[in-house]
């Protein structure tokens, strides 16, 4: 099942850009976890609820990795740690394109 993420950095910014590009790409609008917080803050009630809710065979769906973490180093744990679980993440907009989900791929597992 394809779940989505979306964040925005504080409550006068709008989502809709990001729903928008996830709902295009398919994933169910039910299935669509949102925050708005900062990325410097680890208190992020929608990415936990997706984490929680993630299980093996999942992909979660970002507009950019940036949404996930607040640093590179950040991001690159997250999507070990969901990898160690089964759990893919795939990007839509950053220029390198990102799908963690297909662990026999070594071009997408170059690219993570």
């Amino acid at each position: 099942m394809e779940l989505g993420y979306a964040r925005v950095s504080t409550t006068r910014q709008d989502l809709d850009r990001q729903i928008d590009a996830l709902t295009t790409a398919g994933v169910d609008p039910q299935r669509i976890y949102v925050d708005k917080k900062s990325g410097a803050t680890t208190d992020r009630p929608g990415l936990v609820a997706l984490l929680e809710y993630a299980r093996d065979g999942d992909i979660i769906v970002v507009h950019t990795l940036d949404r996930l973490g607040r640093t590179v180093r950040d991001t690159l744990n997250l999507i070990h740690d969901l990898r160690e679980r089964g759990v893919g993440v795939r990007n839509l907009a950053d220029p390198i394109r990102i799908d963690s989900s297909d662990t026999d791929d070594p071009m997408a597992q170059l690219a993570v």
